[in-house]
């Protein structure tokens, strides 16, 4: 079930750098997400990585305790905190997991095919976008990936 709502402020700082093969994929994903919306004719987003590390901290989460949850990170307004504060987003901001699909683009067909998933991808007036994945090679899904998208 993905989750979207409007966030209050929140104090708290948060700093992530992402080495180059994670820019690239952070790059691509963003691509192929800006695709989709262009498809439906919405705007594109940009790869953020700060949303990119909000994301990297839930599928590390998911990964970790094996389950496909939101909470698993931490509640999903706590973990965006530090990013309204710091004005990376106005007011709007959603998230969508998942688990089990080992490529970006099998994910997203999913996500795609999901009336809230596919509710959130098309936010109107989403202008940044983070999306990460981590592996468990013990569970059954061995890959979750999550996805954060702002105003």
């Amino acid at each position: 079930m993905p989750i979207r709502f409007p966030l209050r402020p929140v104090l708290l700082a948060l700093s992530f750098s992402l080495c180059f093969s994670a820019a690239a994929a952070a790059d691509d994903y963003a691509a192929a997400i800006s695709a989709y919306r262009r498809a439906h004719g919405l705007s594109a987003v940009k790869p953020d990585s700060r949303l990119g590390a909000v994301a990297l901290k839930q599928a590390l989460a998911m990964a970790s305790t094996g389950t496909v949850s939101h909470s698993a990170g931490g509640n999903f307004a706590m973990r965006l905190a530090p990013l309204r504060k710091s004005r990376v987003f106005k007011n709007m901001a959603a998230e969508n997991i998942g688990a089990g699909f080992l490529t970006f683009a099998e994910m997203l067909k999913q996500w795609e095919d999901s009336a809230g998933h596919r509710e959130n991808l098309l936010m109107a007036g989403a202008r940044r976008v983070g999306v990460a994945s981590a592996n468990n090679a013990n569970s059954p899904y061995r890959k979750f990936w999550a996805m954060v998208i702002t105003d």
